[in-house]
């Protein structure tokens, strides 16, 4: 930045910027009040101390002047791109807040890649970078070296760099297609003009709701109300909850689904009359099943969340170890239910044995909801009272239950007879055997277990003492990728 004033006789334009950029256009210096030549011991002096402040995280700002004779109207180009005479440096502090390094630390405990692009100087970065707790900050590239760098060369080191200094936009660019062409999904930060085409070339474009201008967010995906990084880590563990819920509910109904229709098929193979009416696999499929999906959309999230790495793009919600996990289960739900009915077939009449069997049915579901819940880690762990409107859904589903068998009504439209207290003291154990084969497998990883991801660190006052420092603008740095 340069301004042009009036001074004496004449005119004087004041400079300030990247201490590098303003220091290749001075000749000379300012010092004790005297104009002199600028040696090269004074630029390696100068050097010194742009990195001296760089280390300590500042934001190094330089500052010059040229004085011209005569009064100028404007100024031009070339008059500031030589003849300079430097005069100092200052160093800014820019504290990122507590809950940015915080954010920092979830995104890469959840296997999210956080990379900083910034124009600050090159040892800045790395100190800022190191601060926050970016993986390998100290390799760091500058913009000058990018552009010595083939597309190929670049391609290999962005598998590695995660800090990048003394860029302009166009790098940003360069850097986006080259993280891209290595197969990674892309989410790039920006609020400025010149962002705007990484935005839009980006697989999820993300501009600043503060501080962005009208052409970054009309090429964003997405925009940050507070720009605040730690809001893409939020939306991004909130994803992973409703994709996890939408999962949970999927698996249990088909799994439901898929063990009446082995229930029946073996039942006629083995020469058994059919153990359930159309209208009782039709209300276990409404009502019971309706009763505990619901509450399983909703299920708060679990604290290994953000400690599980990201799934393949291409995953959907039948994964194979949901598939693996519905062809042990169904199985057992469906060898209880037809071991009973075929035990209360011998004993008695037909209408008990069905009775038997629906009620059996239903029963399992109840257990299969809390198995629903977690496919790695059992329910105790998960908590078990973390989700009472699961309790409250199960709850539900055994009274409407208990209605269809003992009242006059239900008997007449389902075709139900009571049953005995020795009923139920087959058909509970049975159905929540699928309980208890389910903690079994999970205990001996038969689900499979992803690998957790490195424990995040908790942040104390003393680990980043930086950060409780006085910041001059507080709000311009929310702990955002692009600085």
């Amino acid at each position: 930045m340069a301004t042009l004033h009036q001074d004496g006789g004449g005119t004087v334009a004041l400079v300030k910027g990247a201490p590098d950029r303003v220091l290749s256009f001075c000749t000379k210096v300012y010092e004790d009040g005297k104009l002199r030549e600028l040696t090269d011991a004074d630029r390696a002096r100068i050097e010194e101390a742009v990195f001296a402040l760089a280390e300590r995280a500042l934001r190094v700002v330089a500052a010059a002047f040229r004085q011209f004779e005569g009064d100028r109207g404007r100024l031009e180009k070339a008059d500031l791109e030589g003849g300079l005479a430097f005069v100092g440096l200052w160093g800014m502090v820019d504290p990122p807040r507590p809950e940015a390094i915080r954010a920092i630390a979830d995104a890469q405990g959840a296997g999210i890649r956080v990379v900083m692009i910034t124009g600050d100087h090159k040892a800045t970065a790395v100190a800022i970078a190191r601060e926050v707790g970016i993986e390998n900050a100290e390799e760091a590239l500058t913009g000058a070296e990018l552009d010595a760098m083939s597309d190929e060369e670049l391609w290999e080191r962005v598998r590695t760099v995660n800090v990048f200094a003394r860029v302009t936009p166009a790098h940003k660019l360069r850097i986006l297609q080259a993280l891209k062409a290595q197969g990674e999904i892309v989410a790039m930060t920006g609020d400025g003009v010149n962002d705007a085409p990484a935005l839009k070339g980006a697989d999820i474009g993300v501009a600043m709701g503060e501080a962005g201008t009208e052409v970054a967010k009309e090429s964003a995906d997405m925009i940050l109300t507070d720009d605040d990084f730690a809001t893409i880590v939020h939306a991004v563990e909130e994803g992973r909850v409703i994709f996890a819920n939408l999962r949970r509910v999927v698996f249990f109904l088909i799994t439901t689904n898929l063990g009446e229709i082995i229930t029946l098929v073996a039942a006629l193979l083995l020469g058994l009359p059919l153990p359930l009416t159309a209208i009782m696999i039709l209300w276990i499929n409404l009502v019971t099943d309706g009763a505990c999906t619901i509450p399983l959309g909703i299920e708060p999230k679990h604290r290994d969340v953000l400690k599980q790495p990201p799934r393949p793009p291409r995953e959907g919600v039948l994964n194979l170890t949901v598939i693996r996990r519905m062809l042990l289960l169904a199985p057992v739900m469906a060898a209880g239910t037809l071991g009973l009915f075929a035990h209360a077939l011998r004993t008695g009449t037909l209408a008990h044995a069905m009775t038997v069997a629906f009620a059996t049915l239903a029963a399992v579901q109840w257990f299969q909801a809390l198995n629903a819940r977690s496919t790695r880690f059992s329910v105790f762990a998960v908590g078990l009272f973390t989700n009472r409107w699961l309790w409250a859904g199960i709850g539900l589903a055994v009274i409407l239950q208990l209605l269809v068998i003992y009242t006059p009504f239900g008997q007449r439209l389902f075709g139900t007879v009571p049953l005995t207290w020795r009923d139920w003291l087959r058909i509970l154990p049975v159905a929540a055997s699928i309980l208890v084969v389910d903690e079994i497998l999970k205990a001996f990883g038969v689900h499979g277990r992803r690998a957790l991801a490195k424990p995040i660190p908790r942040i104390s006052p003393g680990t980043y003492p930086n950060v409780h420092k006085v910041a001059r603008n507080p709000r311009k740095m929310r702990g955002c990728i692009d600085r």
